[in-house]
């Protein structure tokens, strides 16, 4: 009997939630021949309290973007 765990968040971050996307997770076991491809820009999501969204390449990206949003506007 096999038993799969998952966790969906990947940190918690000056309380953002942040997370890999089920898409990516789900591209590493697939065909490089598969038409299933994805925007590596959104990679990486976190989602506040408020349920505010941001998308990011890396998690160094996201942490970036919580820190200086007035960068990423």
């Amino acid at each position: 009997m096999n038993v799969l765990i998952f966790f969906s968040m990947i940190e918690n971050y000056k309380g953002w939630d942040i997370t890999l996307t089920w898409d990516d997770k789900h591209s590493f076991g697939h065909n490089s021949c598969n038409n299933d491809t994805f925007n590596q820009k959104e990679k990486w999501k976190g989602v506040n309290l408020n349920g505010n969204r941001i998308y990011g390449a890396s998690l160094k990206e996201i942490r970036h973007i919580i820190d200086y949003p007035r960068l990423h506007n």
